[in-house]
């Protein structure tokens, strides 16, 4: 039954603010608890949903792990004559630069990377065909089985079936693949026993194999296809297996793009390799290979160095020896044939002085003749070493000015012994350098030292669990209280009975809470065809009854004022209680002693029948036609004292009808016969009878009955502009159906919950 509803209980105070534009709700923090708390159930299923995603991002997302290396890079020597080195490094600006940072390019070269791809075999790439986004999940949760021994037919699969459900393993050692097909997946179906057959990018049947075998065959375009699969382990097949030939270049860009590569500091040398990914054991062995690659590359280089330098060196010995020697002889034949003349302490120090600049000169001069191999004359070391070169000729020329202040005899000694000097510290520091060159290229020592190696990661960086379910519930909590406060902002139905009083300024007599027990017997009545159960009657405790018998209560001082006994009761739309109303408060009059009889005026969808036996005639209708007598169409509610007439038939014109003298005639016979005569009329928006049976007799009181939430204001007032126009104004609301919810949209009151302990209560 639609409009049977509820009961009451006193007027819950709100957060309300009324002024002369009308009422307002006042936002406040307890007002805006009370509509979270509200829709606290519609939180919890959104933060419940939220929580639900995070467990399956966590369980449908795989690991990823995170792999590191370290390596020291240590200064190197770019040339055999190390004191030059440092200066010109200090002259171009070297110095200043850590050596790490050339050789992080290095690292992410295609020379060193493009050797760890092959030798990993990263140009060939599998995995197992899996069912979209739990299919991984299943597959890792279960525990390898023994490989298929007997080989099944490449159809006998289903769809479904060619997924792998559990743990499946496969090693491709070559696949051969034409240039256009290099990039494609091709689906290896593996068909038990270590057969297989292989299809191309569009499905098309290419060849079959077996494991440890060389399988050949050809596309369409008459392409060759070479396939050796070196393992094949499934445990049900026919099992599925995407298998690629990649291009080397892509490999090697993309694992140069993977790789995390920094120097740990500022110019400290100590870089670190590092790698993140799905696979700990993948990723663990392309750093390992990356940093074995790199070592040996610089190993190698240094090799190739020191080659170069040894060639160097052995050319410019021979020419280095020969000038040693002729400075040697002829400082022997001045000493034979001139008087030996002791230098003073002042031409030692010029001794001294020019020898440091002569070998600083001659080393130089070897320098630039090893950087024309490598630079050309504009490059900036070039150009150092030039400035710097200038600088030692302006050293020398200043010395010379100096040497030639000397006597002659001490001048020539000088000089002799000087050439001697320089050319005996460029031979030895040249010899010297040689044997070393020869045992760093004999050796396997470069300037690059690894501290760590990879290792095999233990626990996965993501995702976090702790992180995944956190966000989540704070997620949840963020979307069901958005959702919830949306609802509330689009709500348009008047929660908050004093706002009627505010707004419209008609009192509220009665505010009735929702039945929880009346709306279960009623569905239960109406699916049995049986008579829909009377609150009042058949659970006196429940809440609602009370606030039915504070109704009651102002309805005696209402016709004190009144003077009436005739009661009409109307709402703005269908389905707000009205029928519900009219009989409960019927029956609690009739329970003070009154004879109360309740009218059902509406002859449309009427419903005071399912009261008694669900039977709508002999009614009102038949009675105004005076088809029926009244005493025959009266019919008593059990002996609850309270008598009932019914619509009775459906009439084509029932406001016609009502607008009947013989209408008011009936009312004013009831009015005799009775105490009290409440009229069920129908809702005032949906037609006019309400307004005719309010004119048809002097005196009727009329209320409102309106349901919590159901209504917008402006409804409420349209309904009571269309009561005013019989000149009888309604002389209150009852406010109907209110709930927990619309209390707590208010700000939360609950004293309406005052109910009836049970005796066995404790």
């Amino acid at each position: 039954m639609q409009d049977t509803h509820t009961g009451t209980a006193n007027l819950p105070s709100q957060n309300t603010s009324a002024s002369s534009d009308g009422y307002e709700s006042e936002v406040s923090l307890p007002r805006l608890w009370g509509f979270l708390r509200s829709g606290r159930w519609t939180i919890a299923a959104f933060v419940l949903a939220a929580v639900l995603l995070g467990v399956f991002y966590l369980l449908t997302t795989p690991s990823i792990y995170r792999t590191d290396a370290l390596v020291e890079i240590q200064p190197e020597s770019t040339s055999p004559l190390d004191s030059l080195t440092g200066d010109l490094s200090q002259l171009t600006g070297g110095g200043s630069k850590s050596p790490a940072q050339a050789q992080i390019s290095i690292m992410r070269s295609r020379s060193v990377v493009g050797k760890a791809v092959n030798d990993l075999g990263l140009i060939i790439s599998t995995s197992a065909n899996h069912f979209p986004y739990i299919g991984g999940m299943i597959a890792g949760s279960r525990e390898p089985q023994p490989a298929a021994g007997t080989a099944v037919d490449e159809d006998a699969g289903s769809w479904f079936s060619n997924f792998a459900w559990s743990p499946v393993s496969i090693s491709v050692s070559r696949f051969e693949v034409p240039d256009s097909l290099k990039g494609k997946n091709f689906t290896l179906r593996a068909l038990g026993g270590g057969k297989f057959v292989l299809f191309g990018p569009e499905g098309e049947r290419l060849l079959e194999g077996q494991t440890g075998e060389q399988a050949t065959g050809r596309t369409s375009e008459g392409g060759d296809i070479e396939l050796f699969v070196r393992d094949l382990m499934v445990s049900s097949p026919p099992t599925e297996f995407s298998v690629k030939r990649n291009h080397w270049l892509s490999v090697a860009d993309s694992l140069a793009g993977s790789l995390q590569v920094a120097e740990q500091g500022e110019r400290t040398g100590i870089v670190e390799i590092a790698m993140t990914g799905s696979n700990p054991s993948s990723i663990t062995e392309k750093v390992n290979a990356v940093l074995q690659h790199y070592v040996r590359q610089n190993v190698e280089a240094k090799s190739q160095e020191a080659e170069q330098s040894i060639q160097f060196l052995e050319k410019k010995l021979p020419e280095v020896k020969s000038e040693l020697d002729a400075a040697e002889a002829r400082l022997a034949s001045y000493k034979t044939n001139n008087q030996a003349v002791d230098l003073t302490s002042e031409g030692q120090a010029l001794l001294d002085r020019a020898s440091s600049i002569e070998d600083r000169r001659a080393q130089l001069e070897m320098r630039m003749a090893e950087l024309r191999q490598q630079y050309t004359a504009d490059h900036p070391t070039m150009q150092a070493a030039r400035e710097q070169l200038q600088q030692l000729n302006q050293a020398r020329q200043d010395l010379e000015g100096r040497v030639n202040q000397l006597p002659e005899e001490q001048k020539d000694t000088l000089r002799l012994q000087r050439d001697v000097e320089v050319n005996t510290q460029l031979y030895t520091g040249l010899l010297n350098r040689l044997q070393e060159l020869r045992v760093v290229k004999a050796g396997t020592v470069g300037n690059v030292r690894i501290i760590d190696q990879a290792e095999r990661p233990v626990s996965p960086i993501s995702p976090k669990v702790s992180l995944v379910m956190m966000l989540s519930v704070v997620l949840g909590l963020v979307l069901g209280c958005g959702y919830v406060l949306l609802r509330i902002a689009m709500r348009r139905g008047v929660s908050d009975p004093q706002e009627i009083e505010n707004r419209i300024g008609v009192p509220v007599y009665a505010v009735v809470p929702f039945s929880g027990w009346l709306a279960r017997q009623t569905a239960r009545a109406q699916r049995r065809r049986q008579p829909v159960p009377i609150l009042a009657r058949d659970h006196g405790m429940d809440v609602s009854v009370e606030a039915l018998r504070s109704l009651r209560t102002s309805l005696y001082f209402a016709q004190m004022d009144a003077n009436s006994s005739t009661i009409l009761i109307t709402g703005p739309a269908p389905g707000v209680g009205k029928s519900f109303i009219s009989s409960n408060l019927a029956y609690l009059v009739a329970d003070t002693g009154k004879s109360v009889v309740v009218v059902d005026a509406d002859m449309r969808r009427g419903r005071l029948h399912e009261f008694l036996d669900n039977e709508r005639e002999p009614g009102l209708s038949q009675v105004i036609t005076g088809q029926v007598p009244l005493d025959d169409a009266l019919r008593p509610l059990g002996d609850t004292g309270v008598t009932m007439l019914t619509s009775g038939q459906i009439p084509p014109n029932p406001s016609e009808l009502l607008m009947r003298a013989e209408f008011s005639q009936l009312l004013e016979e009831l009015d005799r016969r009775f105490d009290l005569v409440l009229i069920d009329a129908p809702p005032i928006l949906a037609v006019t009878d309400a307004a005719v049976i309010a004119g048809a007799k002097e005196g009727i009181i009329t209320f409102m009955i309106t349901r919590a939430g159901m209504h917008p204001i402006s409804e409420i007032e349209e309904a009571m502009r269309r009561m005013s126009r019989s000149e009888r104004k309604v002389a209150g609301v009852v406010f109907n159906g209110y709930r927990q919810v619309h209390a707590d949209y208010g700000g939360g009151d609950r004293h309406y919950q005052y109910e009836y302990k049970s005796q066995s209560g404790k």
